[in-house]
């Protein structure tokens, strides 16, 4: 790690098994000689609160936990995110495992910044469970102050005979035999993002309280695949915006997508974010996986770094000898360090101490493109004249977009910028 430029690991992200093998029964052992292994090297760590992995033992006992898709099917457990956004149980045990972590390890040497949970809604935006349901309309009811007509006018439910007498009348937009009430269908993305963003600050708040000195954030999925969050929102209660940034394989001008999702982390940071995960080479959950070509590794990171991130990071640090990832690229292949992506990695962790001037810089840009996830969500939903105007490629609608959707950037002069003790070196290769 030191030989490649490395100041900072995220760790613990999936390691719920292992640091609570049974409920209220902790193991910190592996944790512990890990966050003094690389304090001992002058690394710093990003600690992860375990939330987005609950293991088995946890399912045994809470199987109403599980998520429900829309068409009624309870999912099992067994990959990751595999939780009801709703559900009280996993509300109560993964504020538990992060009051621990906190109560451990607020004053660790190594401790440089918190990591909460992992890419909220990749898996699990949304759930149809009764759980759900219920959280649904207590949202409604807030947001629509407990007046049911103004929800009826509001979504058009004369249409159909849609129209509710009673909030225990209202469900989410589960399989039904045509097209959904549309904005039945908005309301619900706006309350899944909602959910998953008060899991996200009863986290950062129980770490808060144990250590109010060290900066919180999560990762956002600013990229061509991910719509399920509105990170407006989200990005005011992250003390560190950051973001995940992996591209279509398939696309023949990636580098665009690389400048205009760091244009939207950037806009909604203010100012310096963080590239918390990309891939060294090819990754393994697209149809296509090709290898990046030679110089690509770089010209994106430093593009990254162009468009406002202080640090850049991958995944991962090792290629995984096993597991759904173990075909995913990282900076120490299978093959170890007598190979080019090591010698790509150790290069550019030179490159990024050598632009040491440029980090807290910020950017005032020119121009200003209004992008609003609502908007988004409400151009997808069915029915309309355009069904796949949220998809349009370049060639249809003259502006390129970020990945394969026409969402464009937002781009501004920052508002405020991100606290300095986020980064504990130059742009970072971590």
């Amino acid at each position: 790690m030191r030989e490649a430029g490395v100041t900072m690991v995220s760790v613990g992200i999936f390691s719920w098994a292992l640091l609570e093998p049974a409920e209220e029964v902790y193991d910190f052992s592996r944790m512990d000689r890990i966050l003094d292994l690389l304090h001992e090297n002058g690394i710093a760590a990003d600690l992860a609160t375990p939330t987005a992995a609950p293991p088995a033992w946890f399912f045994r006992a809470h199987p109403d936990a599980l998520p429900v898709d829309r068409d009624g099917r309870r999912m099992s457990y067994g990959s990751r995110q595999t939780f009801c956004p709703s559900s009280p149980a996993y509300r109560t045990a993964a504020l538990r495992i992060a009051g621990e972590l906190a109560r451990r390890y607020a004053d660790h040497p190594a401790l440089a910044m918190w990591h909460v949970h992992n890419e909220y809604g990749c898996h699990n935006a949304e759930c149809h469970c009764d759980e759900s349901a219920a959280a649904f309309r207590r949202w409604l009811r807030a947001k629509y102050g407990d007046d049911l007509d103004a929800l009826n006018h509001s979504w058009g439910t004369t249409f159909w005979s849609q129209w509710y007498y009673d909030w225990e009348e209202i469900l989410p937009p589960r399989t039904t035999g045509a097209a959904p009430n549309p904005t039945h269908r908005l309301d619900w993305r706006r309350f899944c993002s909602d959910e998953l963003l008060s899991l996200f600050t009863a986290e950062r708040d129980v770490l808060r309280r144990a250590a109010p000195g060290i900066p919180a954030t999560t990762n956002f999925m600013v990229n061509f695949s991910i719509e399920a969050l509105d990170y407006w929102r989200w990005a005011p209660e992250l003390d560190i915006v950051s973001n995940d940034h992996y591209l279509r394989s398939t696309d023949p001008e990636s580098e665009i997508d690389v400048a205009l999702c760091g244009d939207v982390v950037r806009s909604m940071a203010g100012g310096p974010w963080l590239l918390m995960e990309h891939s060294t080479g090819a990754i393994n959950w697209q149809p296509v996986n090709r290898a990046k070509r030679p110089g690509e590794m770089r010209r994106n990171a430093l593009t990254h770094v162009a468009h406002g991130a202080d640090g850049i990071a991958y995944f991962q640090w090792r290629a995984a000898k096993a597991g759904a990832e173990q075909w995913h690229s990282a900076m120490l292949p299978h093959a170890g360090t007598d190979r080019q992506i090591w010698q790509d990695v150790v290069q550019l962790g030179a490159d990024l101490e050598a632009l040491a001037e440029v980090r807290g810089s910020t950017v005032a840009a020119d121009v200003a493109i209004v992008w609003d996830w609502n908007a988004r969500w409400a151009l997808e939903l069915p029915p309309s004249p355009a069904p796949n105007s949220a998809s349009r490629t370049s060639s249809e609608t003259g502006t390129r977009p970020c990945g394969a959707q026409a969402w464009p950037s937002t781009s501004y002069a920052p508002t405020r910028t991100c606290p300095p003790t986020a980064w504990s070196s130059p742009p970072a290769s971590t």
